[in-house]
């Protein structure tokens, strides 16, 4: 699935309508004093950067969402209550925030209250900015502090409709939207059929993940191993770590707009060449991306330890894998390639680094940046702390074989702002594809282009060969983690 912004959608025209739950609920739901809780750690930081950056004039809505096409003329009633029960069955859609004496506060409104109303916008032609049109919309229904903050916006035509459905980044993860197009897929032929019950399984509440994570969290202490791996990592990779191993650019801490980079760096063959080397060397894909990652940087930067961020799943238990949710943890990964003549023996080195950030991911970064004392240095880096390096086997979520079909995409917005380069590699049917966000300067675009390409030469080489040897051993001057 594609990762794409709405000026890169191609949409045909027809008739907008936009659609969101009724407001009263929520309002009064934000009236009431009880049965308010926290935010998840994750919503509330990204809550705290939101209000900090709305402060200093850089109010850009920092939405998620996915498109995808329906055959035929729009069934309306079906489609509403799709809308109604996909937020019934998500605790997160129905949660809101509201901003008290003693911080930001999480407040629900119960399955009864949800209902949907739609209005018609406008009947679109082909000289509209149909793109430009949308992100508007759901750029000014969006925001996180919205009651609710999510919407869905509809083109209409006798042959098909293009469905958008985005939300503030608070209620989802990259995870969750891909999965959710399978789920409205479904919820939507059920409606069709007369309300027949579909077959999706109950999920659990991204709140109640929340609470209990946090509640874990607070019994972490400064001993905790995961403590001790941020610590090390960030003495030992000081402001590098901070920054992409390739020249983004001066941007002088300001938040730049983001430019953007899609490249297909394996097709399904080479991916399952790649994952078969992989194997062979006691180590999974991603290890072996993150390997390639590490000769890639090497060889433009000549240091003998790779440091990166990866994210991590916290999707810890059967009832979560489809809720919709923000279930990232972030961890430090080292790399160290003193050891290694090549691709083979640099992956199970990957291996073991990886599976110590999978554990250490599960404390959250938020608590981690409390106990090293380091939450008003890390605060204001957001919205991006460190760069990153994300993956994600996109053939493991139900309905990714229909994807095509549906015209599937992530949406993400189109100008948003930062000062790192983060990068998305999804593996999926088709092969495998990097997505990159960079501050949209010359030399940042150069170097994220330049990282690409050799990502993409090495793999292909491990696909063609087996391996990938070093022009030289790199030395282990600086030291191996």
């Amino acid at each position: 699935m594609l990762i794409a912004t709405l000026s890169e959608c191609r949409v045909e025209p027809g008739l907008l309508r936009e659609w969101r739950l009724d407001e009263a609920p929520f309002d009064e739901a934000a009236r009431r004093t009880g049965g308010a809780v926290p935010p998840s750690y994750n919503q509330e930081w990204h809550l705290r950067t939101v209000s900090r950056l709305a402060g200093r004039g850089q109010d850009v809505p920092p939405w998620i969402g996915f498109g995808f096409e329906l055959p035929g003329p729009l069934d309306a009633g079906a489609f509403r209550e799709t809308l109604r029960t996909w937020v019934v069955r998500h605790e997160t859609l129905r949660s809101a925030f509201r901003v008290t004496d003693a911080g930001v506060e999480r407040f629900t409104v119960a399955p009864a209250g949800v209902s949907v109303r739609d209005t018609v916008v406008a009947e679109l032609s082909a000289g509209d900015d149909i793109p430009g049109r949308l992100q508007a919309r759901i750029d000014a229904a969006a925001g996180a502090f919205r009651r609710p903050s999510h919407v869905v916006e509809t083109v209409e035509r006798a042959d098909s409709t293009s469905v958008f459905v985005a939300m503030d980044h608070a209620h989802a993860d990259g995870y969750s939207v891909m999965a959710a197009v399978a789920e409205w897929q479904q919820l939507y032929a059920a409606a069709r059929a007369g309300g027949r019950p579909s077959a999706l399984q109950p999920v659990g509440s991204y709140g109640d993940f929340g609470l209990a994570e946090r509640a874990e969290a607070q019994r972490t202490g400064a001993g905790d191993p995961a403590v001790g791996r941020w610590r090390r990592f960030l003495a030992a990779g000081g402001d590098r770590v901070f920054r992409f191993p390739l020249d983004p650019g001066p941007t002088g801490g300001e938040l730049l707009p983001h430019g953007k980079l899609d490249v297909q760096l394996l097709d399904a063959p080479g991916a399952e060449a790649v994952e078969e080397v992989c194997h062979d060397a006691c180590g999974g894909f991603f290890a072996g991306l993150l390997a390639a990652a590490a000769i890639v940087s090497h060889r433009f930067t000549g240091e003998p330890v790779y440091r990166t961020v990866v994210p991590v799943h916290t999707r810890s238990r059967p009832e979560l894998l489809r809720s919709m949710g923000w279930y990232i943890g972030l961890a430090p990964v080292e790399i160290g390639l003193g050891a290694a003549a090549g691709f083979r023996e640099l992956v199970p080195v990957a291996h073991r680094s990886l599976r110590t950030a999978l554990r250490t991911g599960r404390v959250p970064i938020v608590r981690i940046a409390e106990l090293l004392g380091l939450a008003e240095d890390w605060e204001r880096r957001m919205p991006d702390v460190f760069p990153f390096v994300s993956f994600i086997d996109t053939r493991v979520i139900p309905g990714a074989r229909q994807w095509p079909e549906w015209n599937a995409r992530v949406l993400v917005r189109s100008r948003t702002r930062g000062s790192k380069v983060n990068i998305w590699v999804h593996r999926g049917h088709e092969g495998l594809r990097l997505t990159a966000r960079h501050p949209e300067t010359e030399t940042a675009e150069a170097s994220v282009a330049g990282f690409a390409d050799g990502l993409r030469d090495v793999l292909h080489g491990v696909a063609r060969t087996g391996d990938h040897i070093f022009a030289s051993r790199p030395s282990t001057t600086g030291g191996t983690p």
